[in-house]
């Protein structure tokens, strides 16, 4: 198998009960990389109401790096102020410039200090750690990468840990700052619960062995399916809901990013670009109309599916709609598994959904990432560690 290749060549596992099952994944190449990206201080922007900028750096960090290759083909996990994404050794010169990039984007635009490094998978494999893959089938055009063996969170912990930040860590001075961020796309509004709340959570197993992790985390899939209803029921995104925005301040962040640095002239254009968009979009979906490879009549039901709702990376991560009854409910049972040691949870509530965009074309190759509003991951990955230093 061409370590080049790699990713792409796996055969992608169809049930997601299945992500905890330590069979169902492949150890990473040695020559790969992990790229990561993480927002400092983004509990305090939360605060201030900048979730949404937040949001959107992490995932220009992804959209930076895909469009080295053009494609869908690099394993990525999106965590709302931040992300991973794997990469082969022949990207390496080049995802640090568009790291770089981002990072002076992130800090000319908003004002954000972001986090950028590459740490070796090698380096990490010595450090007693791993990172293994396996792609999780969520729809007939979309892989949702799974991640187990801790390396992941090793890697995101060496850029912040003072001792290892230097080493790691990616200098400006030392790189010329280039990155492509197109097809990234915000042109939809927060998307209401159905039911009342949209609820982003994160749960990690404490198990002793691999064994008793997956049990604990196909009990939590089964108990989550119980309160909230299979995926149709509790997906945070329902058609009937999702709408085309003309704000502003909803727009202004696709525009703002996708005319970075590109001049005064490039600025005007892309904001008559963007309106233009999503006027036509307005019109093609409600006329349910064709144009060349898309069918603009199953477009909504098409990025639902292609949405990441649900994934793992040693940790199980989920969006849900439901009802402030059905939270409780949860919270309930979780926080009886928590006194118990079986596991560490976050969880954070709020009235909408936040969706940003990844795509190349709107026929098949498009990705779409899912968050709660007012913090969503962030705040929910704030409680875990809480929790999990509470019980050391």
């Amino acid at each position: 198998m061409s370590n080049e290749s790699f990713y792409e060549k796996l055969t992608p596992i169809d049930n997601f009960v299945d992500i905890s099952d330590p069979k169902i994944y492949t150890e990473m190449p040695d020559d790969w990389y992990i790229a990561v990206s993480d927002v400092k201080n983004s509990t305090d922007l939360i605060r201030h109401g900048n979730y949404k900028a937040v949001n959107l750096i992490g995932a220009s960090t992804i959209m930076a790096l895909l469009n080295l290759k053009k494609s869908f083909s690099l394993p990525f996990i999106f965590g709302g102020d931040g992300a991973c994404v794997c990469i082969p050794e022949s990207m390496v010169d080049e995802a640090k410039q568009s790291l770089l990039a981002t990072k002076l984007m992130a800090n000319d635009l908003y004002g954000i200090d972001l986090r950028v490094g590459i740490v070796p998978i090698r380096f990490v494999r010595e450090q007693g750690y791993n990172v293994l893959v396996a792609p999780c089938r969520l729809s007939k055009s979309f892989d949702q990468a799974a991640f187990s063996g801790g390396g992941l969170q090793f890697a995101e912990d060496c850029l912040k840990d003072p001792k290892t930040e230097s080493r790691f860590a990616l200098d400006i001075g030392t790189h010329k700052p280039t990155a492509d961020f197109s097809g990234l796309e915000c042109r939809w509004q927060n998307v209401p619960s159905t039911q009342g709340e949209i609820v982003t959570l994160i749960v990690q197993a404490l198990g002793t062995s691999e064994e008793e992790k997956n049990k604990t985390y196909r009990e939590i899939i089964g108990t989550i399916g119980a309160i909230y209803g299979n995926d149709a029921k509790c997906h945070p995104l329902q058609e009937q809901l999702l709408t085309m925005s003309m704000s502003e301040q909803q727009l202004s962040g696709e525009s703002n990013i996708r005319s970075y640095s590109k001049g005064f002239i490039y600025r005007i254009w892309y904001w008559v670009k963007i309106r233009y968009g999503v006027l036509l979009g307005k019109l093609l979906i409600s006329q349910k109309m064709k144009t060349g490879l898309t069918d603009w009549g199953t477009y909504k039901k098409s990025l639902i599916e292609n949405t990441d709702f649900k994934k793992f990376d040693d940790k199980l991560r989920q969006v849900l709609s439901g009802s402030i009854e059905q939270r409780e409910q949860l919270n309930s049972y979780l926080e009886k598994k928590y006194q118990s040691k079986e596991l560490v949870y976050g969880i954070h509530a709020a009235s909408s959904a936040l969706l940003t965009c990844l795509l190349f074309n709107y026929h098949h190759a498009h990705v779409h990432l899912v968050d709660s509003d007012n913090g969503g991951y962030a705040m929910a990955a704030i409680q875990l560690k809480e929790r999990l230093l509470a019980l050391q």
